[in-house]
C-alpha cells in the first residue's frame, strides 16, 4: 500500500489543522468588515455634526454667502460618498481575499482526497475489513465533507462580492467631484467669493473651514 498509518495519522492532522486555519481566517474577515462598517458609521456622524457645525444660522442676504454655504454642503456630501468608496474597497478587497483563500482550501482537500483514491482501490482488492481501510474510508468521506463545506463558502462569499458595487460609487465620486471642481473652485463665482471679505468670512468662520477646498484660496 501506498499510505502507512502513520501517514494516514499525519494525513488527519493536517487536513484539520487546516480547516481550523480556514475558519479562523474567514472570521478575522468577518470581524474586520464588521469593524470597518462601524468605523464607516462614526465617521459618518462626525461628518453629519461637521455640516451642522458648518451652517449656523446666518442671513441669507448675500449671494456669495449662499453660494459658499452650498459649495460647503457639496462639499461635505462629496466626502462622504468618498469614504463610502473606499470603505467599499476594503471590503471588495477582504471579500476577493477570502474566496481565493476558499479556492485553495477547496484545491488542497481535493489533491489529498485523489491520493486517497488509490488506496481505497487497493483495499477494494484486498481486505475490505481492516483497521487501516477503515480508516482510509473514513478520512476520505471526512474530505468530502470538507470539500461540500468549503465550496458552499465559496458561493456564499461569491455572492458577497456582488454587494461591494466599488466601481459604480466611484464612478459617482468622481462625476460629482468634476461637477464640484467646476463650480465651487474653478469659477468666476468662486473666485469673487473668496475675495469678499463678508461673504468669506461669514462662510469660513473657523479654522477648519478654512482647510475646505470652499474656503482654500
Amino acid at each position: 500500500m501506498n499510505l502507512s498509518v502513520y501517514s494516514v495519522w499525519w494525513l488527519s492532522q493536517s487536513q484539520f489543522g487546516s480547516h481550523a486555519l480556514n475558519q479562523k481566517t474567514l472570521q478575522r474577515t468577518q470581524q474586520a468588515k464588521i469593524k470597518n462598517e462601524t468605523m464607516w458609521s462614526v465617521k459618518w456622524k462626525l461628518i453629519s455634526a461637521v455640516v451642522v457645525v458648518v451652517l449656523p444660522t446666518h442671513a441669507f442676504g448675500n449671494p456669495l454667502i449662499e453660494f459658499g454655504k452650498g459649495c460647503l454642503i457639496e462639499e461635505q456630501h462629496l466626502n462622504q460618498i468618498a469614504i463610502q468608496a473606499n470603505q467599499r474597497q476594503q471590503n471588495l478587497q477582504q471579500a476577493q481575499q477570502a474566496s481565493k483563500t476558499l479556492k485553495q482550501q477547496v484545491n488542497l482537500y481535493e489533491e489529498r482526497q485523489n491520493k486517497l483514491d488509490t488506496s481505497i482501490e487497493e483495499c477494494q482488492q484486498a481486505e475490505k475489513n481492516t483497521p487501516y481501510c477503515h480508516n482510509i474510508r473514513d478520512q476520505h468521506q471526512q474530505l468530502s465533507q470538507l470539500i461540500r463545506e468549503t465550496n458552499q463558502a465559496l458561493i456564499d462569499e461569491e455572492e458577497t462580492l456582488s454587494l461591494y458595487s466599488y466601481e459604480l460609487i466611484r464612478d459617482d465620486y468622481e462625476q460629482k467631484r468634476a461637477r464640484f471642481q467646476m463650480r465651487c473652485r474653478s469659477s468666476n463665482q468662486h473666485y469673487a467669493f473668496i475675495q469678499n471679505p463678508e461673504a468669506y468670512s461669514a462662510v469660513c468662520h473657523s479654522e477648519m473651514l478654512k482647510q475646505t477646498l470652499t474656503c482654500t484660496f
